[in-house]
């Protein structure tokens, strides 16, 4: 099968996007890395409560100074609250940068080849395996 320059261009812009494709995975799966190293932290005001968060906003540790369990249920439960709520806030803020950094960074992927393109370069390749 003859490659016709037509076709030679075709499977270069195949071959490239291809390459874009998969460069775009790499740096998501960056991002993805980085998001799972994020630990977001909140801290009560009196120092007493304090957790951490994972930057999809799970909790991954909660600290309770004893002296925090004088604290009536009502009080102990809303300072528990606001510093969850903190923890991810600030895992969030994080998440939200790194991802935000990534989406500056990306290039937009080129139109796709269309369907011709890419069945013509799967019959090609099928078409040397089956002759060797």
């Amino acid at each position: 099968m003859a490659v016709t320059s037509r076709s030679a261009g075709d499977e270069q812009h195949l071959q490239d996007y291809m390459e874009r494709a998969q460069e775009a995975v790499r740096a998501l799966q960056e991002v993805r890395a980085r998001i799972d190293a994020v630990t977001g932290q909140g801290v009560s005001a009196d120092g007493l409560v304090r957790a951490v968060c994972d930057g999809r906003g799970g909790i991954s540790e909660a600290w309770f100074d004893p002296r925090a369990m004088r604290q009536d249920h009502v009080t102990l439960g809303r300072t528990v609250t606001a510093v969850l709520q903190a923890a991810q806030q600030d895992a969030e803020r994080q998440t939200l940068a790194i991802t935000g950094e990534a989406l500056d960074g990306v290039e937009a992927l080129p139109e796709p080849p269309d369907e011709r393109v890419v069945r013509d370069q799967i019959e090609r390749v099928a078409h040397e395996i089956l002759e060797a």
